[in-house]
């Protein structure tokens, strides 16, 4: 698991975005501590700064007058990150313009598309960066070559992605995402979990607004693309989401998750064990058993660590 961040401010309210973006990331960590970068536009170009280290070991230089950050925290799965081109955010191009991706989720079929699509060899090993090649080959980036890249990749996803007009999308596949919008701010923040946006805005200048309920959480459904405007203006496109395509399975019929921070991480959890070959009910024995989510998530990564 990874965790996706972000904050975009379509006014002049806001009197510091890097306060905000450091929160955010901090409490980010907890979905993923291997590796931590932000995106962001100055002057007309993309700039990504990422490292192979935990947000709270980073201090977070956000140039005055940026509105808008995308950030991602990160738990590798597949591609070291000792090499930094393998954390996200990646850099893109289309048409000439530039843009940046972070994805939280496992995708399971990046090699086959690379052949299938003919999409150059890369040195970056990270399964995520499909969806950026996938793009660059639209040689555009708009809702139908975002439609185009999210039912083309199979597995466990949701992607956001910042272009160089400060235009932030958000494309919900099944791994949690939750968005907020001040109106009073003009400001939209947003995290993986909800626990994770009201934890990090506690000590930011958005509390008092969320303590009072100044604000409104923007729902994304599964299969949906969000794309917000840096006017702060919002548009919506869907595209075919169909859950665990490659394996012809779907864990969570039978099952309810409450929206609720807990719930969206066991979820989270069960739809990376899939991949490795563990069911929801196998998951859901170790939890009856007395581990904690976290346990279970240390466990699944470890080797030959889960026996039921």
């Amino acid at each position: 698991m990874c965790g996706l961040y972000g904050v975009l401010s379509y006014g002049n309210e806001i009197k510091d975005i890097a306060e905000i973006t450091e929160a955010l990331a901090t409490q980010s960590a907890v979905r993923g501590t291997d590796a931590t970068g932000i995106a962001y536009n100055k002057r007309g170009h993309m700039k990504v700064f990422k490292r192979s280290k935990s947000a709270y070991e980073i201090n977070f230089n956000v140039p005055n007058g940026i509105n808008v950050v995308m950030g991602h925290t990160r738990h590798a799965t597949q591609g070291t990150l000792k090499y930094n081109d393998n954390n996200h955010p990646f850099s893109g191009m289309c048409g000439g313009k530039e843009f940046a991706l972070a994805h939280n989720g496992i995708l399971c079929n990046d090699t086959a598309l690379r052949r299938e699509l003919r999409l150059p060899s890369t040195r970056i090993e990270t399964d995520s960066y499909i969806a950026v090649q996938i793009l660059e080959s639209q040689k555009q980036l708009n809702f139908d070559s975002i439609k185009y890249m999210a039912e083309k990749v199979e597995g466990s996803y949701s992607f956001t992605i910042l272009d160089n007009k400060n235009n932030l999308y958000i494309i919900k596949g099944d791994s949690p995402i939750t968005l907020f919008h001040f109106p009073k701010k003009k400001v939209y923040v947003y995290a993986s979990t909800m626990s994770i946006l009201w934890k990090a805005l506690v000590d930011t200048e958005l509390f008092e607004d969320l303590k009072s309920g100044g604000y409104e959480e923007i729902y994304v459904a599964d299969g949906e693309i969000l794309k917000i405007y840096s006017s702060g203006k919002i548009q919506r496109d869907k595209f075919e989401f169909n859950e665990f395509a490659s394996y012809g399975l779907d864990w969570r019929t039978g099952y309810h998750f409450s929206y609720d921070s807990r719930d969206e991480y066991i979820d989270d959890i069960k739809s990376v064990a899939s991949y490795y070959g563990y069911s929801s009910e196998e998951i859901d024995c170790l939890l009856n058993d007395g581990f904690t989510p976290e346990e279970v998530e240390a466990m699944l990564y470890c080797n030959d660590c889960m026996e039921v």
